[in-house]
């Protein structure tokens, strides 16, 4: 991780040092995925390319999640896939929605780890602060 400038360990503490500025939200969820391929590496030895990922989890989208949200005038976008975890964002009726991070975790990360359960961390790139209607100010 480029941001990185120095990791330790020492028993069971881990200290990592970034460099600059960078947002640690979105620096300490790549970690996270970085240590967990590590301490479990069996479940990533026969992961699918980044391309089959994106595509399976894609169509957990498009087939699953957003049918289910959209009840509640909700949709849930697929950013990015990278080194195994998904970057996703919620709009509509879940961007910004008291109980988003419920639903993460609950339903949207539940679903896709069904349907592609070499998947590393499922993470919302989501601004629930902005847009018309947010619910973090």
């Amino acid at each position: 991780i480029p941001e990185i400038k120095k990791v330790e360990i020492a028993d069971n503490v881990l200290t990592v040092v970034k460099d600059g500025h960078d947002d640690w939200s979105m620096i300490g969820k790549r970690i996270g995925g970085f240590i967990r391929a590590f301490l479990q590496p069996e479940i990533y030895a026969n992961t699918l390319s980044t391309e089959e990922l994106r595509k399976k989890v894609q169509e957990v989208l498009d087939l699953q999640i957003n049918p289910s949200v959209a009840s509640h005038g909700g949709f849930v976008d697929l950013i990015n896939v990278e080194n195994n975890n998904v970057y996703i964002r919620m709009g509509g009726g879940c961007q910004g929605c008291g109980s988003a991070n419920m639903t993460l975790k609950m339903g949207i990360e539940r679903m896709i780890r069904e349907a592609v359960p070499s998947i590393g961390q499922i993470l919302d790139a989501t601004d629930h602060a902005g847009g018309a209607n947010p619910y973090y100010r």
